[in-house]
């Protein structure tokens, strides 16, 4: 795990790369508080259920109760597919989740009922840290649980990738899961602007309802793969008032869609009082990201970052045909 993992700690509102006031009640059901630990994941053989030593990890149905769950269960493919008997309340729901309507509708999704979960029998259920204490309590001695425990970036996501494949047997396909995000992320840094020497990459900051994505958060994570730094000094997401982000004056802003068409929520920033004074909105450099990927913390991060990048490369192009066209 990169030193960039190790400075991971407890200080994120949501585990997001996305600040608290902009999500909805339901979704802190689904992901929730996620602090940082350099271990992701923990497995908790609960007395009363079917345990690892019992039944074979490749042989194990397994219910999801956390979007993540839902997103790398599906990414492994239709082996492990066939042994999915449950999802997460929220599998369906664009607005957080990357594989909405691709479960079958044959696969349950669960409510909140911990009944429901123990209906189907699972060998195996994937909660995560911040998942409701009664649930959890009420499947508790009934089921094998597994807790991932970690939402803060690339490490975190790779480290969830692996921690499931060897829960549910899918070790290889994990592998190649990995590889393909990590080349993935190559592909974008490699097509980073160019910097002169001595010249700093572009500063940017995630603001949003007064919160602001810090260090060592998924916005980060993508904002630095894109050809980002970001503004922020410290890890965590922010309480920032309009006067702290004028003062920080980040060249490029970043904001969620919400439930407006992207550029209506760009236009309504000319009527929020000081941010409007922002140069990054007066100049037209504002990204504004649609859902579920500004608070995707898993492979959504990179279409985050890709959507970060195109506006800044395509800035960076203009800037060199201007530089071309100018007489010498």
């Amino acid at each position: 795990m990169s030193s960039r993992a190790h400075r991971r700690h407890s200080t994120s509102v949501l585990g997001w790369g996305v600040a608290a006031p902009s999500l909805s009640a339901a979704l802190v059901v689904a992901i929730g508080c996620g602090g940082g630990s350099n271990s992701p994941s923990k497995a908790e053989s609960a007395g009363g259920g079917k345990s690892s030593t019992t039944v074979a990890a490749s042989e194990r149905r397994v219910a999801s109760r956390v979007v993540l769950a839902d997103e790398l269960l599906w990414a492994l493919g239709p082996e492990v597919h066939g042994r999915v008997v449950g999802l997460s309340p929220m599998a369906d729901d664009a607005r957080y989740s990357a594989v909405a309507e691709q479960w079958p509708e044959a696969t349950p999704r669960l409510g909140r009922n911990p009944e429901e979960l123990l209906a189907i029998a699972p060998d195996l259920v994937i909660v995560a840290s911040f998942s409701d204490a009664e649930y959890r309590a009420a499947i508790d001695g009934k089921v094998e649980v597994l807790v991932l425990d970690g939402f803060d970036g690339f490490d975190d996501f790779r480290a969830n990738l692996q921690t499931i494949g060897e829960a549910v047997g899918a070790v290889e396909a994990a592998g190649e899961v990995r590889e393909a995000f990590d080349a993935r992320v190559a592909k974008i840094e490699a097509r980073r602007p160019s910097l002169a020497e001595g010249e700093a990459r572009p500063t940017i900051a995630s603001w949003q309802s007064g919160y602001l994505a810090g260090l060592d958060t998924t916005f980060d994570d993508a904002a630095e793969a894109a050809g980002f730094r970001n503004v922020a000094t410290k890890a965590g997401h922010l309480r920032v008032d309009a006067e702290q982000l004028l003062s920080w004056a980040p060249e490029w802003l970043v904001i969620g869609c919400g439930e407006r068409a992207c550029d209506e929520a760009v236009a309504a920033l000319d009527e929020a009082p000081g941010i409007r004074t922002l140069e990054a909105v007066r100049e037209g450099r504002v990204i504004a990201i649609e859902a579920p990927y500004l608070g995707s913390v898993g492979e959504g991060m990179l279409e985050l970052a890709e959507r970060l990048q195109a506006p800044l490369r395509a800035s960076a192009q203009q800037g060199a045909k201007a530089d071309e066209a100018s007489p010498r």
